[in-house]
């Protein structure tokens, strides 16, 4: 994720959680939003089918696109107040 953002955060962004505080408050899901869960994190790309699509690395040990359940996610954020990635 680090690097699919505006600029690299850095290396505390490794960490899955730290991306709960990354930017501001996305107001929930929607496309361009960056859902976190505890251990995992990606971006929203879509909505079909009533569904989610996600992005993410490190899913199945692979960057995936697929859809998601965002049960259990603990934030969705985006890098600035207006803007979509």
């Amino acid at each position: 994720m680090r690097s699919q953002v505006g600029g690299d955060p850095g290396p505390s962004f490794n960490l899955a959680r730290s991306w709960a505080h990354y930017g501001v408050s996305a107001g929930g899901p929607h496309v361009g939003a960056i859902v976190v869960w505890p251990h995992h994190v990606g971006k929203i790309v879509g909505h079909e089918n009533g569904q989610w699509i996600v992005q993410s690395g490190n899913d199945g040990h692979a960057i995936r696109t697929r859809p998601r359940s965002l049960a259990g996610a603990i934030a969705f954020r985006s890098a600035y107040a207006s803007a979509a990635f």
